[in-house]
């Protein structure tokens, strides 16, 4: 029910954010406060207990590197720098929160890819402030100038919520418990993110004028990264952590990247494409928990 219930709020959200953009874009200096607020709730419900690094997730972690290279490098082979932009942000992002929530009704191992979203986590916020300035291309802003600009954003929605999660956690140790109790605050401001996300996409592509077939190609770009990183993550850990691998690979922090995505250095056509990943992903996740019913009723009646 839960599941249903965030896929109509993201529908909703965009479409409101859509239709609203001129009022509701003003209000992107929120983003990186409800993005801060949100990590903060999952930081401080992490079992540390959990945390135990295996081999596996190693090649998970050059696996989530390997597939933004190839469909970066892909597209400009094909002389598309936008869209090797686009493709980027949706297979850079790293593993999303809902991950282990998504494992978790699967029946899967949560420990291992709760473990496997922290090391995404800390694994993009260390390569981003370097790897970002190659991606984007600005005239008015040096490499370092871009690097140091990256480096604070990053640092305010990634390190903020480890630091205040930890100091949290050392100090009142219950307050562990305030993550399962504020999972609604959580949606709620995931929601309101999408809101803002939306608008702003909506608000810089029709101040640039651009046309469907414009855009077509990074909705495009977006589907092929999530169905690569969905079916290569199921392959990688066939047989035993085939699930846990396929949503390592395809569930995607996407509004950490649509963030970024949405800064004046990124290109705003580029925004499609984590714009679209967020449906591409979504859709993912309704196949595979359908897939899993099916099978456990199927067990069921044996």
């Amino acid at each position: 029910m839960k599941q249903q219930l965030r896929s109509f709020l993201m529908v909703l959200s965009f479409l409101v954010g859509g239709i609203f953009h001129s009022q509701i874009c003003d209000y992107g200096w929120l983003l990186p406060f409800g993005i801060t607020v949100m990590l903060t709730i999952t930081f401080l419900g992490l079992d540390t207990a959990q945390l135990r690094l295996r081999w596996m997730h190693l090649w998970v972690l050059l696996a989530l590197q390997l597939v933004w290279v190839l469909a970066w490098g892909a597209a400009r082979l094909m002389g598309n720098p936008v869209l090797a932009e686009a493709v980027y942000y949706c297979g850079a992002a790293p593993i999303a929160s809902a991950a282990p929530i998504i494992v978790h009704l699967l029946r899967g191992n949560v420990g291992f890819i709760t473990t496997a979203m922290v090391l995404s986590q800390i694994v993009f916020a260390v390569l981003t402030p370097f790897v970002l300035p190659f991606i984007v291309s600005s005239d008015n802003l040096s490499y370092a100038q871009l690097v140091q600009m990256v480096a604070q954003q990053i640092g305010i929605v990634l390190g903020v919520p480890a630091v205040v999660a930890t100091v949290l956690r050392l100090l009142y140790p219950p307050c562990k418990q305030w993550s399962a109790r504020l999972k609604d605050v959580s949606l709620g401001i995931w929601n309101f993110n999408l809101v803002v996300v939306s608008a702003i996409g909506t608000h810089r592509i029709l101040q640039m004028d651009y046309s469907y077939w414009d855009m077509l190609p990074m909705a495009l770009g977006a589907l092929v990264v999530c169905a690569v990183g969905f079916i290569s993550g199921y392959r990688l850990g066939y047989p035993s952590l085939k699930r846990e691998c396929s949503q390592a690979l395809g569930q995607k922090n996407t509004i950490l990247t649509l963030y970024i995505a949405g800064q004046s250095y990124a290109t705003p056509l580029a925004y499609i494409g984590p714009v679209f990943y967020v449906f591409c992903h979504n859709m993912a996740n309704a196949i595979q928990l359908s897939l899993a019913a099916r099978e456990q009723r199927r067990r069921a009646s044996k």
